[in-house]
């Protein structure tokens, strides 16, 4: 009787373990499958994008290739020259230089060296008349997005006495010495890509602090995983805008966005 129980109990044993290995190993087909039809619809998304601009682009005459540097330096000279037209506050973005601006009728106001940069795979694939197309004419922002107030707005009562008015600004150099605030933001352009300025005092910081996500670029990844799901169930492409990320340090981030007026024309050299 000992020697049956004894090899019964082996053999659940045996057939619990059997079953959590395929429980497992189904699990690990599943996810791989979930990963190939992900990948797949993403391929396909961008591949439609890149499909809509060119169809955008047709009917400007054929650019050659050898002239694609010619044509990149043509399109920035001509979108800042008609962007300096206007009589509003304008930027200017040369990732060649490394170099974001604030402009007035061609004059600049305000100069911000790039610390870090990224763009999506997508502007590297642009022949000469897509990037033209694209970049020729300045963009105009129809959508911010933020983790500060734009254009914050303080009511301050004045202090009854000294003391009161010494306390106050004890109070406000104690208060500012405290870094707190997460700075970064997103425009959205009518040409259906997106530009992403996050403030950083350094490339590490912009490393730690924003692309291990938290705040306000934490909860947009939260939003694209979401959504990226209800592709993945649905069997449907998922919905893909090209991105350009830029890190410039956090005061002159703040500067750029509150000096940007809602509908800014915006200047890019790739």
């Amino acid at each position: 009787m000992k020697e049956n129980s004894v090899e019964d109990f082996d053999s659940l044993f045996v057939k619990q373990s059997s079953g959590r290995k395929y429980v497992i190993l189904i699990i690990i087909l599943s996810v791989l499958g979930l990963t190939f039809v992900y990948a797949y619809l993403s391929v396909s998304a961008v591949r439609d994008q890149m499909n809509v601009v060119r169809d955008q682009a047709q009917g400007g005459p054929e650019i050659n290739s050898a002239l694609f540097t010619q044509l990149r330096e043509k399109a920035w000279l001509e979108s800042r020259i008609k962007m300096s037209a206007g009589d509003s506050i304008g930027m200017s973005i040369d990732l060649e230089q490394h170099l974001i601006q604030l402009e007035l009728r061609g004059v600049v106001i305000l100069s911000s060296k790039i610390r870090d940069a990224s763009i999506s795979g997508f502007f590297r694939k642009m022949d000469g008349n897509v990037y033209f197309s694209m970049f020729g004419t300045p963009l105009t922002i129809q959508k911010f997005e933020s983790s500060i107030a734009k254009n914050p707005f303080k009511i301050v009562q004045a202090p009854k006495d000294t003391i009161a008015a010494q306390a106050a600004a004890e109070a406000k150099v104690k208060k500012d010495s405290i870094p707190d605030e997460n700075v970064f933001w997103t425009v959205k352009f009518d040409r259906n890509f997106e530009l992403n300025i996050q403030g950083i005092d350094s490339v590490a910081e912009a490393q730690n602090k924003y692309k291990l996500g938290k705040g306000f670029e934490f909860e947009r990844k939260l939003k694209n995983v979401a959504s990226s799901f209800e592709h993945i169930l649905k069997f449907t492409k998922p919905s893909y805008t090209p991105e350009i990320l830029i890190s410039i340090p956090e005061n002159e981030a703040k500067a750029i966005l509150r000096a940007l007026p809602s509908n800014a024309l915006v200047t890019i050299r790739i």
